[in-house]
């Protein structure tokens, strides 16, 4: 939970930053005039906008859209600062970006191309109005000129229409060097007009506050974790016991002991062996015979020197071997011929009812 909340505040605070990072940035705006319009006019309300034109610009996109971006531009125009480096072509819509700033904040090299403007770009620029009609045959007239032709960065510093890129002077208070000899690079130009630029640092008002309310943020983000982990440590910290109130809730040390497993032993009954068949009491005397075959459970016994078919009858104990004596009986069945051996000793066997 502490982990989620520590990237939530991260986040809020970059969402913060990202726009004042953005108006910052040395970006390339849009593909057509009228993209590059909107993104030049974004910034325009919050500081100088500064644009440099190192390639031409083309006049084109929708008029209707141009002309609500135009509109803003020119109210703002006193934010807008526009170079032309050495050896650059402004194009239509760069010579139309050009006129709609200040005079003083025109900042052109004399070997700079000022391209001329189509009727289309005039009849927008009338309507602001930065061109003015009356004026299409007047030779001192920019717009005039520029709708005939174009011209040179010279030619607008003749007509005090621009200032001269190249002799923008940059000085430094720390190392106290001499101006610059050497036209500045479009990069690196000089500052423009008082008029044309803005003053203190790189952030407005707006932006710095926000820059205080996100330290603020992560400052108490940072007190806040340390109290949860501080926090968290001395509960850990407390024994068991001091955590339950005594009677109430209380866990008694040994209600969670489990007691040693008993030692288990397995039994296994051996089943008895059967050797013969329980036939029960059987009636009728009982005479001695010898073993002549194994009793498993039938065999031959030999009775008065005639072999008899004879069936072990005590279960619970081994026959005798081939030679022994067993005492045998009739069968229970009439009509058998198979006799019942017993052991010699027969008398719990035929008790009552064999002699």
């Amino acid at each position: 939970m502490r982990r989620s909340l520590y990237f939530t505040v991260l986040f809020g605070v970059l969402a913060v930053l990202a726009p004042a990072g953005a108006a910052s940035a040395d970006e390339v705006c849009g593909k057509d005039f009228k993209e590059r319009l909107q993104c030049w006019s974004q910034w325009i309300g919050q500081g100088t906008v500064r644009v440099t034109l190192d390639e031409a610009v083309a006049f084109d996109g929708s008029a209707k859209e141009r002309k609500d971006v135009e509109q803003t531009l020119w109210r703002e125009r006193a934010k807008l600062v526009v170079e032309v480096p050495k050896g650059g072509h402004t194009g239509a819509g760069g010579t139309a970006l050009l006129l709609l700033a200040k005079p003083g904040a025109r900042l052109v090299d004399p070997g700079a191309t000022i391209d001329p403007l189509t009727p289309e770009a005039v009849n927008e620029l009338a309507s602001l109005p930065v061109c003015d009609p009356k004026n299409s045959k007047n030779p001192k007239d920019l717009c005039a000129r520029l709708a005939k032709g174009p011209l040179n960065g010279h030619d607008l510093i003749a007509l005090s229409q621009a200032a001269d890129l190249s002799k923008q002077h940059v000085y430094s208070i720390a190392d106290g060097r001499a101006p610059a000899s050497e036209s500045p690079s479009p990069t690196k130009s000089a500052s423009p007009p008082p008029d044309a630029t803005s003053s203190g640092s790189g952030w407005d008002t707006t932006t710095q506050i926000l820059a205080v309310l996100c330290a603020v943020l992560v400052l108490l983000l940072a007190v806040l974790l340390f109290l949860i982990r501080r926090s968290s440590q001395a509960v850990g910290a407390l024994p068991r016991r001091a955590l339950a109130v005594p009677g109430v809730g209380a866990v008694p040390a040994t209600a969670h002991a489990r007691a040693p497993d008993e030692t288990t032993t397995r039994l296994r009954v051996t089943p008895t062996p059967q050797y013969g068949r329980r036939v029960g009491n059987v009636p009728g005397p009982a005479r001695s015979a010898v073993v002549r075959t194994e009793l498993h459970p039938q065999g031959y016994v030999e009775l008065d020197r005639v072999l008899y078919r004879a069936v072990w009858a005590e279960p619970g104990r081994p026959p005798p071997a081939p030679g022994g004596l067993v005492d045998v009986t009739d069968a229970r069945e009439r009509d058998s011929d198979v006799l019942y051996a017993f052991p010699p000793t027969t008398g719990r066997h035929a008790k009552g009812t064999r002699t």
